[in-house]
């Protein structure tokens, strides 16, 4: 099902667009949402195998086509293409739109919700609804979980041969020092300790992590200079400083560590790129990629 945006923060924000004109109405499509659901053909999708992200939005009203909906951020996944169908008989018209798209690392991923603004034909008011999130894991393929079993076995054997050889190595000198010392005095030479190969594994911090995203957010918002984009990008902020959907900038301000340095000049920067009149908007985004450039550094 649908979510519609209820904060006392976005109340007043479509209030301040209301108060533009009718030329800023205008824009905007009257719609009654029933349904706007974000799903995908699998939850568990393979290693570098396509496959579809599908958005599906069924509104009252018939129409030809569905305007001022925005996909969700997919900066983690590669986009191979699209395809949009509208369809409209007596009960309405449903939009359904599939992304084929691939992932190319294992894990876990969320693709972030896809958002809808329109005039609600209910009640005659400017909103924004937004779908579920969709979390999935992404499995390794059996070619690259075999050729990951044949590159360990090999390192594997290559770490025995070159062990092997430096114990050779250790022995040939060791064998050379009591042959040189048995010349000159019969004293028993010490072996030389076997030294054991240690092997590192780097682990990304909680730090590093977070400047990742925050790389991404700002890679989306200098690529998508619009409304939309900005709102997905404060929506991904809130997430990365753990903060509930539905929380607004007062709510979020007061947890530890936001509401001073860079990280409350970047949510400060965001609120106002999202929520800002269009005349502002070009200024906002700039203040608001500033603001992740700054707090990016902060994070190294």
């Amino acid at each position: 099902m649908a979510r519609k945006l209820t904060s006392p923060l976005i109340l007043v924000a479509v209030a301040c667009l209301a108060s533009v004109g009718t030329g800023r109405g205008q824009t905007l499509q009257r719609l009654t949402v029933q349904t706007f659901v974000l799903s995908a053909d699998t939850m568990q999708p393979q290693v570098d195998v396509p496959f579809h992200v599908i958005v599906t939005l069924h509104v009252r009203e018939r129409v030809s086509q569905v305007t001022n909906l925005q996909l969700p951020m997919l900066a983690q996944l590669e986009l191979l293409g699209d395809e949009r169908q509208t369809v409209t008989d007596p009960r309405g018209t449903q939009y359904r739109e599939v992304v084929t798209v691939v992932v190319h690392d294992a894990g876990r991923f969320v693709i972030a919700p896809a958002t809808l603004q329109a005039i609600d034909a209910r009640d005659g008011k400017p909103k924004q609804w937004f779908t579920n999130d969709l979390p999935f894991s992404v499995r390794s393929s059996a070619t690259r979980i075999a050729d990951g079993v044949a590159a360990g076995l090999l390192r594997h054997i290559a770490r025995i041969f070159a062990a092997l050889i430096w114990l050779a190595l250790l022995v040939g000198a060791a064998l050379l020092t009591v042959f040189l010392l048995r010349r000159r005095a019969p004293v028993t030479p010490v072996p030389a300790p076997v030294v054991e190969p240690v092997s590192y594994q780097r682990v990304l911090s909680e730090t590093e992590r977070r400047r990742h995203q925050i790389d991404d957010a700002l890679l989306v918002l200098r690529a998508e200079r619009t409304r939309s984009a900005a709102v997905r990008v404060r929506a991904a902020v809130w997430r990365i400083i753990g903060a509930p959907e539905g929380e607004t900038l007062g709510d979020v301000l007061r947890r530890p560590g936001c509401s001073e340095g860079p990280l409350r000049d970047l949510l400060v920067a965001l609120e106002r790129s999202a929520f800002t009149y269009d005349e502002d908007l070009a200024a906002a985004i700039d203040d608001a990629g500033a603001a992740l450039e700054r707090y990016a550094e902060s994070q190294t």
